[in-house]
C-alpha cells in the first residue's frame, strides 16, 4: 500500500498519529487522525477539496507536515517512488495495474 504517516515528536520520541494511504483513508485514533478523516470528507475545505486523486493528495500532506513538532513522511521508498517520481502517464499506468481506486 502507498501510504503517508505522520509522527508527533518524530526527533525524540517518535509516535505515529495517523496513516493516510492513496486511496484516501485515515487510520488511528489521534485527534490528527480524526481532523484529517473530516477534512478529507468535507467538500468545503479549502485545501483537501481541491485534490481529486490520492496521489495529490500524499503529496500535499508529506509537505505541510514538517513543522518539527509533526512530520510525515513516506511508509518506503516505494511510496515515494509512486507519488513523487512518476510522470503522469506512468503513474495513471501504475493504477491500472495496481487495481487501486485513488480518486477521492
Amino acid at each position: 500500500m502507498v501510504e503517508v504517516v505522520i509522527y508527533r515528536n518524530p526527533w525524540e520520541d517518535p509516535e505515529e498519529v495517523a496513516r493516510v494511504t492513496i486511496e484516501g483513508e485515515v487510520s488511528g485514533g489521534t485527534p490528527t487522525a480524526e481532523s484529517l478523516r473530516d477534512r478529507i470528507q468535507d467538500d468545503r475545505d479549502p485545501i483537501i477539496s481541491e485534490y481529486t486523486d490520492g496521489r495529490e493528495l500524499l503529496r500535499y500532506l508529506a509537505a505541510s507536515y514538517s513543522n518539527g513538532y509533526v512530520m510525515a513522511g513516506y511508509d518506503s521508498e516505494e511510496s515515494r517512488r509512486v507519488v513523487e517520481e512518476l510522470n503522469d502517464a506512468a503513474y495513471l499506468d501504475w493504477v491500472e495495474e495496481s487495481g487501486l481506486d485513488t480518486s477521492l
